[in-house]
């Protein structure tokens, strides 16, 4: 069998269940979905488990058998984040940590699901995992902290760091942008701030690849999960708008105004500039090319049909 130092079997992984918390959200509903075809899956959400309630997390996560656990579930609101700096902590950083430790305590693999906010958008070039965390928001505070708990309970642990999902389970930013230009209020976007979109179904694949694919060893450390290929926020929009233009929707607009990150008076917390993630390492250790967003895109359209706004 082929081994590598970054797949590590959970002790207790074999023949036990798989957890998904935060299983009614964006990603949380598809990796359900995916994972539930191969493996016996624990669904918990809100109604099933009360993240800042350690107790509710304590209770809840040792009254059952699994070996491997998904954290999908955040506060991911960056702007109430920056208004509720406690809460953003106790829901991101703390309950992460115990989670964590419920996790060690029954020699169970966790996976994090992290941010590309925890980056200051400095570089030029997309972030690696080797470059250093410095987030200048409190979400990407939150989320570093959070990164830090989970790998110091257990270095077997996994974080993965994703940015600008998009996919079927709940509408996002595609459904966001058509449905206002749709309103004749299409909104200015920002042209200098940029990132690479990342397709849901293509995540849930390339988690389970890593959690799952190695003869059931699992990833360890940080890992950076998106499709290829970097775009502005505007370029994001106006992709958005001829897919849906090419759906039949009439009336929307080629283009859209573009203007700075600083020009966007609604935001209170401050967001990198650059937090582009290069997917290297997943590459390496999976042998997957992720396809290009505009790509994942234009599937993500064509299998819903058409955009629900």
């Amino acid at each position: 069998m082929w081994f590598d130092e970054n797949f590590r079997r959970p002790v207790g992984a074999r023949d036990s269940s798989v957890v998904v918390v935060g299983s009614g959200g964006r990603l949380g509903k598809v990796l359900v979905g995916r994972l539930s075809k191969h493996h016996r899956v624990v669904a918990l959400d809100r109604g099933d488990l009360d993240l800042a309630d350690e107790e509710s997390i304590r209770r809840v996560l040792g009254a059952i058998d699994y070996g491997r656990l998904f954290l999908t579930a955040a506060l991911t609101d960056v702007d109430y984040c920056e208004t509720h700096p406690r809460e953003a902590y106790v829901i991101n950083a703390e309950a992460a940590g115990i989670i964590a430790e419920v996790c060690a305590g029954k020699c169970a693999h966790m996976t994090y699901l992290s941010t590309d906010m925890v980056f200051d958008g400095s570089n030029a070039m997309p972030y690696r995992e080797t470059d250093p965390p410095l987030p200048i928001s409190v979400y990407g505070h939150s989320k570093r902290d959070g990164e830090h708990l989970v790998l110091a309970a257990s270095s077997d642990n996994l974080v993965a760091r994703v940015s600008w999902l998009f996919g079927p389970s709940r509408p996002g930013f595609p459904e966001w942008i058509v449905r206002q230009a749709t309103t004749g209020e299409c909104p200015a976007l920002p042209e200098d701030k940029f990132a690479r979109p990342t397709y849901t179904i293509d995540l849930a694949e390339w988690l389970e690849a890593l959690v799952f694919g190695h003869a059931e060893a699992s990833a360890s450390g940080v890992v950076h999960l998106c499709n290829a290929g970097t775009c502005s926020w505007r370029e994001w929009g106006e992709a958005c708008l001829g897919l849906a233009r090419m759906t039949g929707i009439a009336n929307l607009p080629e283009k859209i105004r573009g203007i700075t990150l600083d020009e966007v008076e609604a935001f209170v917390a401050s967001r990198p500039l650059n937090s582009a993630m290069s997917s290297g390492r997943f590459t390496k250790l999976t042998g997957i090319r992720p396809r290009s967003w505009c790509e994942a895109l234009r599937h993500f359209v064509i299998q819903s049909g058409q955009f629900r706004v």
